[in-house]
């Protein structure tokens, strides 16, 4: 990298803004559909492609464009909007701090610094005078983490090419993705306790859950589930991971929901279907992995708790695959279908090689095409992968506290992503 110390300081800044989406002070008309903090992290974003000289769109403060060169289109596509806190926090969150080798702070994985490696990399190959042999038209999204409203919005507006990569998944380059769907159901009113509420974010494992304490109980099951009581309120902590991969969290739901059954509540179907597969899901699996099922976010209502589960469904597999499974509960459920299908690439193609190449040169090893459970922005393109930043000997820690990134592997990410754009500029002829 030429200007480290730039990039740092653009780093620092995005950092420094707290771009988790906040519906309070969305404001659409003011073009801050997300928040105010979304909003001024696009705003940065942008000033940094202009000081480089690039063509920006700013779309309404849903997402934005910095596009480069002549051709063929190749897409990038990440976002600035990240998940809530949460807690268990040693450094502040929005402050770019550097401890043990490693850079700290909300979105320094997923997926600030990325996308500032990519930008900064699409400059560094514009200044070479390299002749761009395609289009590179690089998107910064606004609302990744939640809906996806932000790249529904693009195609109001404009086109996408048809292929491209987004930084913000796994390496050495990923060819298919799980789809992605929220399954839902609603425990009834408890007898002697009100409703759960806990967690964050469906796509990140429950790290707390409560439960109102309305009557009387045997203390005794707290100790036996490491339970605490607080204020009113019987309390379980777990550990953050994403939704993706729940087997490396630890759900603060199921001890509240086996707590809630010995004390004599109506829960033990739930705690059968959504924590110990009775339905039997882990029987769908195939190359991409197994189907995942973790039940992440719990809400009071009049009716009871209803418990929103993040469900990974690997192709060729399908959601209606799924149905057939999930509708034999005892109990209603629903399955919500957020536009995440099951996606794959052709493996062994031209693109996908590119791309594998690029992370072969810098990498410690020399890697193959892998799926992953993650929905990630890729497959808003028709011939999308995932590409970094998780190296697969080097496990990252989004969606939990003290996000971080070894300080040599982000710069390792860097001379990637500079390698596999320039490779696929300068690419004769069309990707196919």
């Amino acid at each position: 990298m030429t200007d480290k110390n730039k990039f740092l300081e653009d780093l620092k800044t995005l950092i420094s803004i707290n771009s988790v989406k906040c519906s309070e002070d969305a404001d659409a008309d003011a073009g801050a559909p997300f928040g105010k903090g979304v909003r001024k992290a696009l705003d940065y974003f942008l000033s940094v492609a202009e000081r480089f000289g690039f063509d920006i769109v700013n779309y309404d403060g849903y997402i934005g464009e910095v596009s480069y060169g002549a051709g063929q289109e190749i897409g990038i596509i990440g976002h600035l909007d990240v998940v809530p806190i949460g807690d268990g926090w040693t450094v502040s969150p929005f402050a770019l701090t550097e401890k043990d080798g490693a850079y700290y702070g909300r979105g320094i994985t997923d997926d600030k610094s990325a996308m500032l490696l990519s930008l900064y990399a699409l400059n560094e190959i514009k200044n070479s005078g390299v002749p761009f042999k395609k289009k590179i038209r690089l998107f910064v999204g606004c609302d990744e983490e939640t809906g996806w409203q932000d790249v529904e919005y693009l195609k109001t507006k404009t086109s996408v090419p048809e292929y491209g990569f987004s930084p913000d998944g796994n390496f050495p380059v990923v060819y298919a993705e799980k789809g992605f769907y929220f399954v839902k159901t609603t425990i009834p009113p408890f007898k002697n306790f009100g409703g759960i509420t806990g967690g964050t974010v469906v796509n990140a494992v429950c790290a707390f859950a409560k439960v109102k304490i309305k009557g009387d109980f045997d203390r005794s099951l707290l100790k036996k589930y490491s339970l605490t009581e607080k204020d009113g309120y019987v309390e379980s902590v777990g550990v953050a991971a994403h939704g993706s991969k729940p087997q490396c969290g630890k759900n603060a739901l199921l001890p509240l929901l086996e707590f809630l059954r010995d004390a004599g509540e109506d829960v033990g179907d739930y705690i059968d279907y959504l924590f110990k597969n009775a339905w039997g899901l882990t029987d769908m699996h195939n190359e991409q992995g197994y189907i995942t099922f973790s039940p992440d976010l719990a809400s009071e209502r009049a009716d009871g708790t209803e418990i929103v589960c993040d469900i990974r469904i690997p192709a060729p597999f399908t959601v209606e695959d799924a149905k057939k499974k999930l509708y034999t509960a005892p109990f209603k459920v629903s399955v919500v279908d957020h536009h995440h299908p099951p996606v794959m690439v052709q493996k062994d193609g031209l693109f996908v090689n590119t791309l594998l190449n690029a992370y072969n040169e810098f990498s410690e090893e020399k890697g193959a095409p892998v799926s992953m459970g993650g929905s990630t922005f890729a497959r808003v393109f028709k011939k999308g992968c995932a590409f970094g930043p998780e190296f697969p000997y080097a496990p990252l820690n989004m969606h939990e506290s003290d996000e971080k990134m070894d300080i040599s592997l982000l710069f390792k990410c860097y001379d990637i992503y500079k390698k596999a754009i320039l490779d696929l500029v300068s690419i004769d002829g069309e990707l196919n």
